[in-house]
């Protein structure tokens, strides 16, 4: 098949477009510029230039290819301009809908988050069933985007992954090595907690699946590959950093006032981020059965390989 991937210049992006050159397909990358097109430089048969914002340089992007696998978007804390997060992750999802329909493209697979439950998360071992939830600007864009993968008129599959893990981990790592590192991580009760995991590489697998196997047609998927306790993850990211496994706790009621009136990272009394504090406090698990029984994907990286990784990216990176 060919197959174009957009976000090909990020973690899940790049790693998409390499499975499927492994595994044989004719793969195209989609980047704002050539910059940013060179990650893919070498494993891709053709990069793209276009921009998802400006409709018209999406015309004849995806001519020729039978599917395509939208990474590409704005991330973040979702705490910036909401009307930005849905001209990118909505609207430009619209454009490239559309642009894909108009080449004959047959698929298209959409990257979302499993975000999109909000605080439905908190009830634990959520399945594709659970209602989405609005909470933040990031979150509804991709709300939107999802309801516009729904009603455009290709076929879709849509894929929610909970903390994306690896080299290159943009959040859970980077959120809470720094505590690690100056002392001031605290557990949030005993830290037994659960929440859920997905290895990048995990994640990339499930997309090229989903992107060419017939059963995956008009669904959605949960994908998440261990649930695990908070304080075995902690305990993995500082064994990773070379320090001791930390050993304070607070309560959550005590924490969450702090976080709470302390939320910008510039405020000498913030300790944590919101989107880091309730995961810490609330057991946060996927459901991720249906994947497993309709694709039959099986995780291949265990979670504490994919943690150390990108904990030890951190490390090189950051530590001094």
């Amino acid at each position: 098949m060919r197959i174009l991937v957009t976000g090909t210049s990020g973690l899940v992006g790049n790693l998409i477009a390499r499975r499927l050159a492994f595994e044989g397909h004719s793969v195209r990358a989609l980047s704002r510029n050539p910059a940013s097109g060179a990650h893919a430089q070498g494993v891709v048969e053709k990069v793209e230039i276009a921009d998802l914002t400006i409709p018209s340089t999406l015309t004849g992007v995806a001519d020729g290819c039978d599917a395509v696998v939208h990474c590409a978007g704005l991330v973040g804390s979702g705490r910036g301009d909401a009307a930005e997060y849905l001209r990118v992750n909505a609207e430009g999802t619209r454009a490239l809908l559309n642009a894909a329909k108009a080449s004959g493209v047959k698929r298209f697979v959409f990257m979302s988050t499993a975000g999109v439950y909000g605080l439905n998360m908190l009830k634990g071992n959520v399945d594709e069933t659970t209602p989405t939830f609005k909470s933040n600007g990031y979150t509804n864009s991709k709300i939107a985007a999802e309801e516009i993968v729904r009603a455009g008129g290709l076929e879709y599959v849509i894929l929610r992954p909970y903390w994306i893990t690896g080299g290159g981990d943009r959040f859970l790592i980077p959120s809470v090595a720094p505590m690690l590192m100056n002392g001031t991580f605290t557990y949030l009760g005993d830290g037994q907690q659960e929440w859920s995991l997905s290895a990048v590489e995990n994640v990339s697998a499930a997309a090229a699946l989903a992107a060419v196997h017939p059963g995956a047609a008009n669904q959605v998927y949960n994908v998440a590959d261990a649930t695990v306790r908070i304080s075995e993850t902690v305990e993995t990211i500082a064994k990773a950093l070379g320090i001791p496994a930390p050993t304070k706790r607070s309560s959550a009621f005590r924490v969450g006032l702090q976080v709470f009136l302390h939320q910008s990272p510039d405020d000498p009394a913030h300790v944590m981020s919101i989107d880091l504090f309730f995961p810490l406090w609330r057991v946060m698990t996927l459901n991720a059965q249906k994947i497993r029984r309709d694709l039959g994907w099986e995780p291949k990286i265990p979670w504490r390989d994919s943690i150390t990784e990108g904990a030890l990216a951190w490390k090189r990176k950051n530590a001094p």
